[in-house]
């Protein structure tokens, strides 16, 4: 995917299949702040037990993406 293709889901509840072929849903953030040719973006998602903090997994560019879907449904999905 490209940047453009990502940046209008960020703030919302994803799915996303990354190209090394994982799952992940969470909340998608990104981060522009590194100026080393590519943006930074994060799923972050409730604790798995409690008392953990959240799980926060860095995607290093659009470019790792193969697909994004709306997980707003999805409770697992959902940054409290």
């Amino acid at each position: 995917m490209t940047d453009s293709e990502v940046r209008p889901w960020v703030g919302k509840p994803v799915r996303a299949t990354l190209a090394d072929g994982r799952v992940i849903a969470g909340t998608l953030h990104a981060d522009d702040a590194h100026g080393h040719g590519h943006a930074h973006y994060a799923i972050v998602s409730d604790p798995l037990r409690a008392g953990e903090g959240a799980v926060r997994q860095v995607i290093h560019g659009a470019e790792s993406f193969v697909e994004i879907v709306d997980a707003s449904g999805d409770p697992a999905a959902l940054e409290s």
